[in-house]
């Protein structure tokens, strides 16, 4: 069957003398693995339209119950070039594509969530982005912390935070491993909603810290495969735990 996509290239790799295999990221939030037959030559049709890190029009020919498809065309709409000048902000694209290849059942709302904070990116915010992506994969994942009212008693007077919990305590219920919130409920409410200018609002200690909590949190309630995120980021921007 001929299909035409708008699709995220999250990664690709050699393949025989003149090939490459691409897995992209279709608008269905589909997982597809492509082999762009004679990509690597001179002469090829697809030129640097099928890069990772970025945005195309691509046409391809997949046969039902196969794994791998082929690419027949493929029409370069977003390149992200400002985020590829910037070494820190590319590996926190890299990040969010290495992410969405590896969890579990995406939801539909995935690629419209990665397509949006790589153009956060490319438009010069940092790691606001990497906030903003967690905690809306959270929402997607059904997974998203309970801010308002304590988890435990329906208390609308809360003032700490429990990971494992799953969000807001009150005085009565806290944990012994609850984090005093410090009033920061609306500062994660904003940036779940893409609002990234809050972040600089906050001083360079406290969204560090604040940063650290949202992974953590997505270690705990998405898998402990997100751990592996450490080794692609920019090097401590996730602050370790003392």
């Amino acid at each position: 069957m001929i299909k035409r996509k708008e699709a995220l290239i999250l990664n690709s790799f050699d393949y025989g003398n003149t090939s490459k295999i691409i897995h992209i990221l279709t608008s269905n939030s589909e997982r597809v693995s492509l082999i762009a037959k004679g990509a690597r030559k001179p002469t090829s049709r697809f030129g640097g339209n099928i890069e990772t890190v970025s945005l195309g029009d691509l046409v391809y020919y997949i046969k039902d119950n196969r794994d791998l498809g082929i690419l027949k065309e493929a029409a370069l709409q977003q390149f992200y070039s400002e985020v590829k000048k910037d070494l820190y902000r590319l590996n926190i694209a890299f990040s969010f594509l290495w992410t969405v290849s590896r969890i579990p059942d995406p939801e539909r709302g995935l690629f419209g969530l990665t397509k949006r904070s790589l153009t956060f990116l490319d438009r010069g915010f940092r790691e606001e982005v990497l906030a903003y992506f967690l905690l809306s994969l959270f929402q997607l994942s059904g997974v998203f912390p309970n801010l308002k009212n304590c988890v435990v008693c329906d208390s609308e007077e809360v003032d700490f935070f429990d990971i494992a919990s799953g969000g807001s305590l009150c005085k009565r219920c806290k944990t012994n491993t609850a984090i005093l919130m410090d009033g920061w409920q609306n500062f994660i409410l904003d940036l779940s909603k893409g609002r990234l200018r809050v972040w600089k609002e906050y001083t360079f200690s406290q969204r560090g810290i604040l940063l650290s909590i949202i992974y953590r949190y997505g270690v705990y309630h998405i898998g402990g495969w997100l751990n592996r995120l450490r080794d692609i980021l920019p090097f401590e921007i996730i602050p370790k735990e003392r």
